[in-house]
């Protein structure tokens, strides 16, 4: 399957799981706009993109700043063009308990999380509903789904699992489609090695999933193949969901 080149935002874009992401659309022919929180790691991003034969251009914002994705929809529109689709993968691990848990914490976690693909939809999505085309694919986590033991995290990312469900009004005929992967244990540093080690034991695949396979599920969603996949919650999980037992630490 093929799709047309697009200009793919992608935020995170310094992160592991989006070095499989980047390389796997660029090498589609679409054009990445790294966008990151710091500067470097966005720039390493988009020039280990330009060394590889693709195309890409490095901007820094925070996402869960609403007047730096302002900023950031004016340097990209400049400098790039419109954005045909949006890739929500920034995001943070707070790893605290409830009881270390503070409201700040909390509501830092839910800012990077789930304010700020609300900020970057919100901002970008115009221009898809001006130019009739559009696909918006959050990155959000089986975590969303099962619970997990660091609540704020959980908790934003149902939240966004949600926001994608409850986005399908507001785009209704403009040709723009809105989707969640929702990843089980990926190959990050973010991965903590006490996680890797139950995935043999409480995954059906025994298998932790590579960045690129998630690259593969946002390139089939770019695809006219993939026009009628809208509002769905995708697993990419090796079937962990469906024991619900993966991050129960009293599990056997």
């Amino acid at each position: 399957m093929s799709s047309t080149p697009r200009n793919i935002l992608v935020t995170g874009a310094g992160g592991g799981m989006c070095r499989g992401i980047n390389a796997r659309l660029a090498g589609a022919g679409h054009t990445i706009v790294c966008v990151d929180l710091d500067a470097q790691s966005s720039e390493t991003a988009a020039k280990t993109i330009r060394e590889a034969g693709g195309k890409a251009f490095s901007f820094a914002a925070d996402v869960a700043d609403e007047a730096s994705v302002g900023n950031l929809l004016t340097d990209v529109t400049a400098t790039v063009g419109p954005v045909q689709a949006l890739v929500n993968a920034a995001g943070i691990l707070d790893r605290k308990y409830l009881a270390d848990s503070t409201a700040e914490s909390f509501r830092r976690a839910l800012d990077v999380n789930l304010v700020g693909p609300f900020n970057l939809i919100k901002a970008f999505s115009p221009a898809m509903i001006e130019g009739g085309w559009g696909r918006i694919i959050n990155i959000a986590s089986i975590a969303g789904v099962t619970g997990y033991p660091y609540p704020s995290y959980a908790a934003s990312k149902a939240g966004l699992v949600n926001l994608t469900r409850s986005l399908l009004e507001d785009f209704w005929g403009t040709g723009i489609t809105v989707n969640s992967i929702c990843p089980g244990v990926v190959d990050t540093p973010m991965v903590i090695q006490e996680v890797r080690d139950q995935v043999r034991r409480r995954v059906p695949t025994q298998t932790i999933i590579e960045p690129a396979e998630i690259g593969a599920m946002i390139a089939f969603l770019l695809t006219d193949e993939a026009r009628n996949i809208n509002g769905a919650d995708l697993l990419v999980d090796g079937g962990a969901t469906r024991l619900f037992s993966l991050f129960n630490n009293h599990a056997d």
